[in-house]
């Protein structure tokens, strides 16, 4: 044992019988101190592994809606550049893109039609609303997603005038897909439900989490991404775009750029703009 130190270390002795030495062990301050290190190195690196993981995440996120792109610029040339007919119908999903467009991307699976950040809908358990994914029963199978339309993206028969009690879609709709704007017009995104529809510029955005859901802009509004969600636009570009920038996105026809936009609800007003 030493003597004369202001510390008795701890020393884990044992004798190398080839060599006739001792080895020394560490002293408990070292070994707490080694401690201390890692348990530093961990809360710095803890953090930017998250963000990273939610940054592959969402790369993923964004190659599945690039997916989704070709899936819509397939079935527009297998029918004059026409989107999907829209229609009233008592299946699930039925009168909406999921079925017309079954045959272009069932073979890719749940993933396909999954963001990584949602993998439960909320009858399965998920509390989070922006985690939700969303299901329906098509021919006795349940299909979950996370992506939905915008609901102007749908061609009408004669004599159609709503679609999903959208006013004058028969004006607003966009029906075929080869749009000059097309770089700006939203077509398939993130979505709370199989799709919706913003009417006007100053239509207002969801007060609450909660009720996100409800309005226009609430079937997209939510913090699935750092309050961002991507989104497929008309031209088949995915685009990560800010909450408040959905205001600015051309969603049919007639949205106008000039309309005021809504007085932003208390959850919103320090995210920031485009």
């Amino acid at each position: 044992m030493h003597r004369g130190k202001g510390f008795t270390p701890l020393e884990i002795k044992s004798r190398d019988r080839k060599r006739g030495s001792f080895l020394t062990g560490f002293t408990l301050i070292e070994l707490l101190v080694v401690i201390a290190i890692i348990a530093l190195l961990m809360a710095i690196l803890m953090p930017a592994l998250s963000r990273a993981r939610d940054q592959a995440r969402g790369v993923v996120c964004k190659s599945n809606l690039s997916q989704w792109g070709k899936i819509f610029y397939l079935y527009a040339h297998d029918n004059e550049s026409k989107f999907m007919v829209w229609k009233e119908s008592s299946t699930p999903g039925g009168g909406t893109w999921i079925i017309p467009l079954m045959p272009y991307y069932e073979k890719g699976g749940e993933k396909s039609r999954l963001c990584p950040n949602t993998r439960k809908t909320e009858e399965e358990g998920e509390t989070v609303p922006a985690r939700m994914a969303w299901s329906c029963e098509i021919d006795g199978k349940i299909n979950k997603n996370s992506y939905g339309i915008n609901n102007w993206c749908y061609d009408l028969r004669p004599g159609v005038t709503t679609i999903w009690g959208l006013p004058d879609a028969d004006r607003r709709a966009w029906r075929k897909i080869d749009q000059r704007q097309a770089a700006q017009i939203p077509m398939f995104l993130e979505c709370w439900r199989w799709g919706g529809g913003p009417v006007l510029r100053s239509d207002p955005a969801p007060p609450d989490e909660a009720s996100r859901h409800n309005t226009g802009f609430g079937r997209y509004c939510m913090d699935r991404h750092a309050c961002t969600i991507n989104v497929c636009l008309m031209d088949a570009s995915v685009s990560r775009v800010r909450l408040k920038s959905l205001w600015d996105l051309k969603w049919h026809k007639e949205y106008l750029m000039a309309d005021p936009l809504p007085e932003w609800p208390q959850w919103m007003l320090n995210l920031p703009g485009q």
